[in-house]
């Protein structure tokens, strides 16, 4: 079952064809850099690539977390730098820096505490499904009193190649095979 899940999910990243990517160029050469920052961390994303909270028009907002890429492999994540007008539009994304960003905790969060963009979009404090990725790490505690709560609070965002994370994650989100 999770071989048939991660070719499907391989067989649409490699829909994406080299002219609706912006980094294809056969002119440029090897240690050019290509980034529009010459610091790699912004990032040009077609915005019916990227997952982010609906705010009605179903169109990704300048400031919204995002998150891209399919499954746990290569998952990209960061805040997107303008609005939408259409999902046929490159969205720049700025893959690393400390963004103010509204978290929603079930537990209380300490400063440096990994923070994960679930399938659809929001900041949690556990990851609540098995789509979900690492999208940073608290710069501000939340202290919850019971009910889960959404704080507006400071997020290293941070582009973090899951590694050595997955066979945790992989682990976790297994189903009992019984009693040992």
């Amino acid at each position: 079952m999770r071989i048939r899940k991660v070719a499907d999910c391989l067989r649409k990243a490699l829909k994406m064809t080299r002219e609706s990517n912006p980094y294809y160029n056969p002119n440029r050469h090897v240690g050019e850099e290509i980034s529009s920052t010459f610091e790699g961390r912004h990032v040009l994303i077609l915005e019916s690539n990227l997952v982010h909270v609906d705010n009605g028009d179903g169109l990704v907002d300048k400031g919204q977390p995002v998150s891209f890429g399919l499954g746990w492999a290569g998952a990209g994540v960061g805040i997107a730098l303008k609005s939408a007008e259409s999902a046929s539009e490159f969205i720049p994304v700025d893959t690393e820096g400390i963004w103010r960003c509204s978290v929603t905790a079930e537990f209380p969060m300490i400063v440096g505490q990994i923070v994960f963009i679930t399938s659809t979009g929001t900041l949690v404090d556990w990851p609540p499904d098995p789509e979900c990725h690492i999208f940073g790490y608290t710069l501000q505690p939340i202290a919850v009193p019971g009910d889960p709560v959404t704080e507006t609070i400071a997020v290293k965002v941070h582009w973090m190649d899951t590694g050595i994370w997955w066979w945790f994650f992989w682990y976790w989100y297994q189903e009992p095979k019984g009693e040992l």
